[in-house]
């Protein structure tokens, strides 16, 4: 483990974390109790957090979890291209027919 990491996990470990009164959490780390809005940042969680300790059903719910978050960020990095090209044409568009 690097000491970057090391530092990372005291970090995350010292944050303290709540839950309102009127809201119920959808999932906790049974390893730190931490609570989650989701089940899937809950397996990505158990993944990234304690994956030692990780059983197969929890290991398979980290890995079709992160194929998902896999698949956003692709999309995501797909429409951040699309829009710098249709900036960039629109630009070139605005240049050709205003300034020529």
């Amino acid at each position: 483990m690097s000491r970057q990491s090391r530092h990372d996990d005291a970090t995350v470990q010292s944050i303290a974390t709540s839950v309102p009164e009127d809201v119920t959490p959808a999932d906790r780390c049974p390893f730190c109790d931490r609570p989650f809005p989701t089940e899937r940042l809950c397996a990505l969680h158990l993944g990234e957090r304690h994956e030692r300790e990780l059983d197969t059903t929890q290991r398979e719910r980290f890995e079709s979890a992160s194929d998902t978050e896999t698949d956003e960020l692709f999309v995501y990095h797909l429409k951040i291209v699309a829009a710098f090209i249709c900036t960039f044409f629109g630009f070139t568009y605005v240049y050709v027919f205003i300034w020529i």
